[in-house]
């Protein structure tokens, strides 16, 4: 079973989810790696540009992907007509031979709308056309198909989860306290610690756990949030439980701030959630000498456990689309064959230079290698490790 299936636990709405999984093992979802076709431009290339490629829902990847738009927008293609000759925005003339093919040949632009959290993009999507739903072409999301909302599980919806990057779900610690030699916890210590599986009401002590005397703050997340979702299907419930009994905050993910800012002796007893990326980058500004993070089992969240999956909590991150009525110039963007996930020797680089990729005299940078940086740069690891296979892979709902 892949990684994409194994959302367990309850919908956001606290509804079981087993029926779900039984679903999604029955058949519906398909997890694949991707080997993309040889291609010069994209299917969707006429010419002129389309419809701005509008994506909307996840914090965690908000920057990464607002990164990649710029990086597509920027990308060479053919030359324009120039204003005030009309019609604008069209190549002039089409076709261009001699122009680049391989990147954004018609020029088409993409933007990220400001982050609402995985399910709010997801239901945008899947609400699409209906009055007063703001139209988009993909959602960002931080969680697999197993933690869609209830307005995409249906057969009218069918969503093609496309993983572009891999990250994980991390646990930090505040130092200086009772917290400070607790270095590796275990899973159902872990379930003990934020579903109170113990029943004891949340009063689990650090000392339970190795550390020294001080029971445990219980920090949330706002429930729309990806990785809430992805939190809650690892152990298997709701990792709010214990926020109220325990004191602690439920907070907007990916930024510990609230908690910096906490007494000392209330932060040193805090644990919390969030982005192994956004912590890597110090985004979640919680700061390396003031945190550590907690190692599962006794590996350490790291790139290369990553990369492999033997860090215990690691998922991937995905662009989603709308198998039936994607537009074509949005999925040759975020598509499991787009620009984004094709092999970087279907990439351009400048004439002379080293890497892989296609030499071309348009080509200022060697454009996969620029998107493989992109991803690093937010803290993420590649999903797939050999630089020569296509970067994406996908998973199908409904």
């Amino acid at each position: 079973m892949s990684a994409e299936m194994s959302n367990v636990g309850e919908e956001r709405d606290g509804r079981p989810r087993l029926r779900r999984v039984v679903t999604l093992v029955a058949g519906v979802v398909l997890s694949l790696a991707v080997a993309a076709p040889a291609m010069a431009a994209p299917p969707s290339a006429n010419g002129k540009m389309n419809e701005i490629i509008r994506g909307s829902g996840s914090d965690t990847t908000y920057e990464a992907i607002a990164n990649l738009d710029e990086a597509f927008n920027a990308s060479p293609g053919c030359t324009l007509r120039v204003p005030p000759a009309v019609p604008q925005i069209e190549c002039d003339p089409h076709p261009q031979p001699a122009a680049n093919q391989y990147e954004n040949y018609d020029h088409e632009t993409a933007v990220s709308l400001y982050p609402q959290g995985s399910s709010a993009g997801l239901r945008q999507l899947c609400e699409k056309g209906t009055a007063g739903v703001y139209p988009v072409d993909y959602a960002r999301s931080s969680s697999g198909p197993g933690s869609a909302p209830s307005q995409c599980q249906n057969a009218a919806d069918p969503l093609r989860y496309v993983a572009f990057a891999k990250d994980a779900i991390a646990i930090p610690r505040w130092n200086g306290g009772p917290s400070g030699s607790v270095t590796s916890l275990t899973h159902n210590q872990l379930r003990e610690i934020f579903l109170d599986t113990a029943g004891d009401g949340c009063a689990e002590n650090w000392s339970d756990f190795g550390g020294g005397s001080g029971q445990i703050i219980v920090h949330g997340l706002q429930t729309s949030s990806g990785t809430y979702a992805t939190w809650q299907s690892f152990l298997g419930g709701n990792p709010n439980t214990c926020v109220a009994a325990t004191g602690g905050q439920v907070l907007f993910e990916n930024d510990c701030t609230p908690i910096n800012n906490l007494a000392v002796a209330d932060r040193q007893r805090s644990i919390w959630w969030l982005s192994f990326g956004k912590y890597q980058t110090g985004a979640a500004a919680c700061g390396p000498a003031a945190t550590d993070l907690i190692s599962v089992n006794g590996v350490v969240p790291q790139a290369s456990t990553i990369q492999d999956g033997s860090y215990q909590y690691s998922r991937s991150l995905y662009n989603v689309y709308h198998r039936t009525s994607v537009p074509a110039h949005a999925k040759d963007y975020i598509g499991e064959n787009g620009w984004i996930c094709k092999p970087n020797t279907q990439h351009t680089k400048p004439v002379g230079s080293a890497g892989l990729g296609i030499a071309h005299a348009s080509a200022n940078r060697n454009w996969g290698a620029h998107i493989d940086k992109i991803i690093a740069d937010a803290g993420f690891v590649k999903v797939n490790a050999s630089p020569l296979a296509n970067k994406c892979t996908f998973t199908d709902l409904n």
